[in-house]
Parts: structure tokens; sequence; C-alpha cells
């Protein structure tokens, strides 16, 4: 005869019940935060040569700026848009005669500002910086001038101010040492005036720029020793408006800083950059110092781009904090632990460029191929980053 187990009461049953789901609750890790898909969007736009330098979103169009001269088989000078959603090339056309090398969207969604090496873009001449219409990629009225390259352009939260930093020691005929401020309707000069530099006579440039969540503080990022005559190693503050040097002085951001981001929140400063081998790093924003965590690489860190939980890293890179990644990785923000995500991009110099939205992470470089499949200098990840 078959012996079954005799029944539980329903009220013992119960508390064994709640028991076992506290012990698993207990036992189980939380969440690891969220994260993009690791398998790329199919369709997206394919640059058929050069690199892509810079990446931004504004709705539902990346805007693609580098090298190139081709866009899934057409002509695009250097300029390129495409759908996020379908991958489709659109008609936007700026058709710069140099290099662009970096990319802004006003806060208001009406301008693309960007930066390089050209002398005429949007069918207008425009030295080396210029607003670009979203839709159409004609240049607005609006026209400063720098004398040399441009490498990083940020605005001010409300979009009043537009921010350039790169190679040049001259803007409006003004001495403005490699980084310089300008009103985003007239074009004209701000009294924002650091002095940056690497010595008399040495090369110096600003990479990378991002405003405090405040719109206090203006943080940048290169290859410098000297600002305002005090000493800080490729990363500095200075106040948004005049430019008065801050205290937060970055302890350990050894060789060139290519890239820095603040957090939405304002409490952290990314940075990440290149040294022997490469490094991402996480400060406080008021004072630096020493690193809130410090992360190394074997290649540069070229892009960075932040969510609430997790930093991805874009470079040239195939190992990051001891875990081999090709040229694209992810970090916890708190901690800076690497995630498990992992698609990997191919080629020697992989990553160059980063953007984040709600629902999609790109990276633009000079990689063929990225989670397994043809990708020709162009990513993306959707999800939730």
């Amino acid at each position: 005869m078959a012996v079954r187990a005799r029944p539980l009461f329903p009220a013992l049953a119960l508390l064994l019940a709640v028991a076992s789901i506290i012990a698993l609750s207990v036992a189980l890790p939380g969440p690891a935060g969220a994260v993009v898909s690791a398998d790329p969007d199919d369709g997206t736009c394919d640059v058929n040569d050069g690199r892509v330098n810079a990446v931004v979103y504004l709705g539902g169009t990346v805007y693609l700026g580098g090298s190139f001269t081709q866009v899934d088989g057409q002509t695009r000078n250097r300029l390129a848009a495409c759908d996020a959603a379908t991958g489709n090339l659109l008609s936007w056309n700026p058709n710069a005669n140099g290099v662009v090398r970096a990319l802004k969207v006003s806060p208001a969604g009406t301008r693309v500002y960007v930066g390089g090496d050209f002398s005429a873009v949007g069918g207008a001449v425009r030295a080396r910086v210029a607003a670009l219409n979203p839709t159409s990629g004609a240049a607005f009225g609006w026209s400063p001038y720098v004398n040399d390259s441009v490498k990083s352009i940020t605005t001010s939260n409300s979009g009043a101010t537009v921010y350039v930093g790169g190679d040049f020691d001259s803007a409006e005929g003004a001495g403005r040492r490699h980084l310089a401020a300008f009103n985003a309707t007239s074009g004209n000069l701000t009294s924002l005036k650091p002095t940056i530099s690497n010595g008399t006579g040495n090369f110096a440039t600003v990479l990378a720029m991002d405003v405090s969540a405040d719109g206090n503080t203006l943080y940048f990022a290169g290859d410098f020793a000297l600002v305002n005559g005090s000493s800080r190693r490729n990363a500095a503050a200075v106040s948004s408006g005049v430019g008065t040097l801050r205290a937060w002085s970055p302890a350990s951001t050894a060789g060139t800083t290519a890239d820095l981001t603040v957090s939405a929140s304002g409490n952290t400063v990314f940075v990440g950059g290149r040294a022997s081998g490469g490094y991402v790093q996480a400060y406080g924003p008021n004072v630096g110092g020493t690193p809130v965590w410090n992360v190394g690489t074997n290649g540069d860190v070229e892009a960075l781009a932040v969510s609430s939980s997790i930093l991805y890293v874009g470079g040239h890179f195939t190992s990051i904090g001891g875990g081999a990644r090709g040229h694209l990785a992810a970090l916890r923000t708190s901690g800076g632990s690497v995630h498990p995500w992992n698609p990997g991009a191919n080629g020697v110099f992989g990553a160059f460029g980063a953007a984040i939205t709600s629902s999609r992470v790109a990276f633009g470089g000079e990689f063929t191929q990225a989670g397994g499949e043809a990708h020709l200098r162009f990513v993306q990840f959707s999800g939730t980053p």
C-alpha cells in the first residue's frame, strides 16, 4: 500500500511558505543593474570609410561626425544622420570640408553644434565651429571664429552659452588658450577666459567638457599641466561664468584625459584616458583628490557614456579591470566593478565616440564588427541603459 504524506495544517503551511520567501530574498544577490542588450541593433547605418569621432542623439535621430565620406554607399562628407529606430540613412547632409571632431545638441533640441577642422559646413563659411539646423543641415547665422582645431563642445544647461575646447589659442581675434565660450544667440565671446597650457612652447589641448548639474561649474579634460598658472594634470574645473579656477584637482589623471562626463546627479565626475595602457576613474565633484575608484585598461580609453548605474566605456583596450573586453565595456558606477556586458568590437583602435539615451547606447569608431556581426564604424545597442 502506498504511503502518502500527511497534509500540513493551513497555518503551518503558510508560515513555512513565508519563511522560504524570506530565506530566498536573503540568499539571492540583488539585480546587477539595468544594461542594454549585448546583441547590436540590426540594420543600422554603415559608415563605409574613415572614422566616426563623435555620436549624439536628438530624439529618434542619431548624428555622426568624423572623417568619413560615405554612409550606406551614399556621399556624406564627415557628417550624417540616421533614424535610430529603423537604421535608415536620413537626407541630412551638411557637407563639411574638414574633419568633424565634436558634436553637441542644444538643450532645446533646435541646433546641432559641430566642431573640428573644417572651414565650410552647412552651405556656409564657418571657422571650425558651427550651429546646424537638425532637420535641413543648413548652417545658422551663428558664426564664431577660432584659429585652430575644435575637439570638444558643450553648452550651459540653459543653452545660452556654448563652450568650445581644442588646439586653438585665439577666438574672435582675442586670446583664448584652448577654451572659449560664446553667446549662443550672437556668437560673441563671453568673459570666460581661463589660461590652459603645458608650459611655455609645449602643445596643449582640451578634448572633453561637461557642465555641473547646478550649472555653476565647467569641468574639462585633455592634455595640459597648468590652468590659470596652477597645477592641474589633464583635468580641471572653472566657474562657468568667468572661468575662475575651482579647487577640483584630480590626483591620478596620468597621461592625456580623452573624455569626461558628469553624472546626472552631479555627485560624480568620470574621466577616461591614456597612460601606460589606459584608465577609467570616478571623482567627487568638489575637491577631486584621490579617485573614488580607478580601473585600469591595457589600451587608451576614448569614450564614456553614463546612465544612473552603468558607465559605458569605449576605446582601444582589449582588457579592462583584468577582464577581456574588445574595445567596449560597462562598469558599475558604484564601485567601478566590470559588468558582464561584453559585445566586443574588432580592429586596432575600436571606439572613439559614445552616446546614450533612455533606450539606447551607441558607439562610433574604426571597427567593422561588433557583437559578432558586421557593423561598419557605428553600432547601437537597445534596452535600458
